[in-house]
């Protein structure tokens, strides 16, 4: 639910014109597209409960520790921009 909050007010913020003058329409993109694909993994997670609770726990976990870590040229930082 925060991705989706943070998306709407993103979105909110840009058609009411409280978005920087110099923000252009490549840094907007940017931004949408990084908030749905941080969402994608906790998605995943979600979904992981149907073949088992602890592999969702398990996973979830995970992802939680490498966006934790947020290393430099991580895997993370080229799935999500």
């Amino acid at each position: 639910m925060l991705g989706v909050t943070l998306l709407a007010s993103w979105w909110y913020a840009e058609k009411h014109g409280f978005i920087a003058e110099d923000v252009d329409a490549d840094t907007t993109r940017t931004v949408y597209l990084r908030v749905v694909k941080a969402q994608i993994p906790w998605a995943v997670g979600a979904a992981l409960c149907l073949i088992g609770p602890l592999l969702s726990v398990g996973f979830i976990l995970l992802v939680q520790l490498i966006y934790a870590a947020a290393l430099r040229g991580s895997l993370l930082r080229y799935v999500i921009g």
